[in-house]
C-alpha cells in the first residue's frame, strides 16, 4: 500500500519562516521548527572482535531519518556496517579505536542533512555546541557556538568556521587559537559575516591537539539551507 506523504515542501517552508521571524525565547517553541541535529555524543569503545551494537540518535527535524556516512568520511572498520534506516552501528570491529564521520538526513522536501564527527571515547573529548544556530538577516549571516574539551588534558584548540557556496568557495567567518584547560569551554564564539548571493553551508571545525601525547581530537557540526537571496 502506497503511503500518503503531504506537501511537505509547504510545511518546511512554514518551519523555517517560524524560526527566522519569531523573537529568540519567544512562548511558540514547537517541535515542528526544531532544527534537526545528531545527539549523539560519542561511541562507545568496542572489545575487538566482540559483538557491537550502537543506536544513533537525531532529533528535530522531520521522521523519519536516513542515515549514512558523510562523502568525506573514512570507511567503518573492518566487520563494522551502518544501517541506514535505523542507524544502528553494529557488526564484529577488528579496532578498538576508530572515529568516522557520519551523517543524517530527514525527510523534509528538500531534505535537510547535518553531518557530525563519532570517535569511540569513553567521554567525548571535543564537543561543538552551537549557542546561536547559523541564520540569515537580509545577507548577514550570524551564528555562535562554544567548544568544550573533555580530555583530561589542556588542548591547544583551533577552531575554524566557513560558509562554503554551491560551487565550493569558502567565506571565513570565524578562526581561533587558544588553549583550553581540561574539562572547561570556550566563551561564546559569535560571527557576523555579509555574504553574497548563493546557497551555504556552514561548517564548524574544532581541533584539539595534546603535543605530549601526540594526539589529536575533532569535533564537527554543519548547517545546510543558508540561501542568500538578497543584498
Amino acid at each position: 500500500m502506497q503511503r500518503y506523504r503531504p506537501n511537505m515542501r509547504a510545511v518546511q517552508i512554514a518551519s523555517w519562516a517560524l524560526f527566522f521571524l519569531l523573537p529568540s525565547g519567544g512562548s511558540a517553541q514547537t517541535s515542528a521548527r526544531r532544527p534537526l541535529q545528531i545527539t549523539t555524543a560519542k561511541l562507545p569503545v568496542p572489545e575487538a572482535t566482540q559483538k557491537y551494537e550502537v543506536q544513533l540518535k537525531a532529533e528535530g527535524g522531520l521522521p523519519p531519518y536516513r542515515w549514512s556516512l558523510a562523502p568525506s568520511s573514512k570507511p567503518l572498520p573492518r566487520g563494522l556496517a551502518l544501517q541506514e534506516n535505523t542507524g544502528i552501528l553494529y557488526g564484529r570491529p577488528d579496532s578498538r579505536e576508530f572515529s568516522i564521520l557520519v551523517q543524517v538526513q530527514d525527510s523534509s522536501e528538500p531534505p535537510v542533512t547535518v553531518v557530525k564527527q563519532l570517535v569511540t571515547a569513553t567521554a567525548a573529548p571535543l564537543t561543538i555546541q552551537w549557542t546561536i544556530r547559523p541564520h540569515l538577516a537580509g545577507s548577514n549571516l550570524s551564528g555562535g557556538l562554544r567548544v568544550s574539551n573533555g580530555t583530561k588534558d589542556t588542548v591547544q584548540l583551533t577552531i575554524i568556521v566557513v560558509a562554503v557556496n554551491e560551487i565550493g568557495k569558502a567565506f571565513a567567518l570565524r578562526y581561533e587559537h587558544l588553549s583550553l584547560p581540561a574539562g572547561s569551554e570556550t566563551p561564546n564564539l559569535t560571527f557576523t559575516s555579509s555574504l553574497p548571493l548563493g546557497s551555504y553551508v556552514v561548517h564548524a571545525d574544532a581541533i584539539g591537539e595534546v603535543a605530549a601525547k601526540n594526539a589529536i581530537y575533532r569535533d564537527r557540526r554543519e548547517q545546510e539551507g543558508i540561501i542568500v537571496t538578497s543584498q
